[in-house]
């Protein structure tokens, strides 16, 4: 009787079980059809009820929440620098903030980047010779050579001279320093490295130890991390452990306490480069275009931005609040910049430390080392060109426009 009743309890409790797996599955299935038959109107609605401009709902996000999280598009657009640095240059920000993170940076380079970034100088001549002798050291590349790291720095120096709350700046990337590299075996055991290889959790660590030593804002700690926008998501890898840098401050630190939110781009999952992939098949692009471009900023939950299917699959099939809180809509993507090269880095008195390291860096990544004429105008010259590369800003617009006459 004992057995029998054990087993009709069981066999009650599978057939509940059955019953809310065949119910959450009807419920994937409604939301996934609904995300696909969201419709322009919708997109704009949500936008003219939810949004704000930019600057204003990264400080609201700050009322409630201790860190924000701002997913950098392509490194080297310099159009979302313009929004940065005025979200920086508001009194707000060092009053109530004070600390900024960024990915890009040896963490090791972070008390000499506070040093140029709060220095005294003659003339503009003798702190941009500062910057240029700080920017040959900060990075594990040769260089780093996007143009929009002197647009920052420059920017938060301006800032910085010009208030007495000064903003502190921390580096989150790996420990590194091109003096203690001697040879490409050298650097290839620090490529091959669990630091490297696991970038993500690495900056999480860098940043929780200098965040732990923060100064108290009324009574608060508050940052700001700029990441590129594959790191600031909230996910894992599908099939790992590998949480990208959003989820680990999310676990770390409480999911309503860390909002993360992305600047308006395209997708990045072009593979061939034949073309410029747009969010939503152009539904996002084409609602800021009915809203005149004007700049606005909004959380996606429950909303139809939050309900369309995320494009990377590499994470499992997620949706875009699934691995986002917000979304900050600033420039059409046609209007973006992607400009390169730091003109005058490779200085007369540097170029022998120059080819040192690229020598050791393309032998370590078993490349032909270029010659100094080859290898020089890659860093020393500086190039711009349209960020919906390699589709030109009017055939992206175009697309666009047809979306809007259909």
């Amino acid at each position: 009787m004992e057995y029998n009743s054990f087993l009709c309890s069981k066999l009650i409790y599978l057939l509940a079980m059955k019953r809310i797996a065949f119910l959450l599955c009807v419920i994937s299935i409604a939301l996934s059809c609904y995300a696909q038959n969201q419709t322009l109107d919708d997109y704009v609605s949500s936008v003219k009820e939810k949004s704000c401009v930019p600057i204003d709902y990264i400080f609201n996000l700050f009322e409630n929440s201790d860190i924000v999280v701002i997913g950098e598009r392509d490194h080297r657009d310099t159009t979302q620098y313009e929004l940065i640095l005025d979200l920086l240059k508001d009194p707000r920000f060092a009053q109530e903030v004070g600390y900024v993170y960024t990915e890009v940076g040896c963490v090791n380079r972070t008390k000499d980047v506070n040093k140029l970034l709060c220095g005294r100088y003659k003339s503009d001549k003798a702190f941009n010779d500062a910057l240029y002798t700080y920017l040959r050291n900060e990075d594990f590349n040769p260089l780093w050579d996007k143009y929009n790291r002197v647009q920052f720095l420059r920017g938060l120096y301006e800032i910085n001279r010009n208030s007495k709350h000064k903003i502190t700046l921390g580096l989150t990337d790996c420990n590194f320093s091109w003096k203690r590299i001697k040879t490409a075996e050298e650097y290839k055991n620090f490529d091959d490295s669990p630091a490297c290889a696991y970038r993500d959790s690495t900056m999480c660590l860098h940043f929780s130890k200098m965040y732990a030593k923060q100064k108290l804002k009324n009574g608060k700690r508050k940052a700001l991390i700029i990441t590129n926008h594959p790191h600031a998501l909230n996910a894992t890898f599908e099939g790992s452990d590998y949480h990208r840098q959003g989820k680990w401050l999310k676990e770390r630190y409480g999911n309503d306490n860390v909002k993360i939110v992305m600047l308006n781009w395209t997708e990045y999952t072009n593979s061939n480069d034949q073309q410029t992939s747009l969010v939503a098949d152009g539904l996002w692009d084409a609602t800021f275009e009915v809203v005149d471009c004007q700049p606005f900023g909004m959380d996606i939950k429950g909303t139809p931005f939050g309900h369309t299917p995320y494009f990377n699959d590499r994470y499992g099939k997620m949706k875009w609040e699934d691995v986002a809180d917000g979304v900050i809509y600033y420039r059409p993507c046609y209007e973006t910049v992607l400009t390169i090269g730091i003109p005058g880095i490779v200085s007369a008195d540097f170029e022998e430390e120059f080819m040192r390291r690229i020598k050791i860096y393309f032998e370590a990544m078993e490349l032909s080392v270029p010659t100094l004429e080859e290898a020089k105008p890659a860093y020393d010259r500086f190039v711009s060109f349209p960020g919906t590369y390699p589709q030109s800003p009017d055939s992206v617009r175009e697309s666009i426009r047809k979306l809007l006459a259909e």
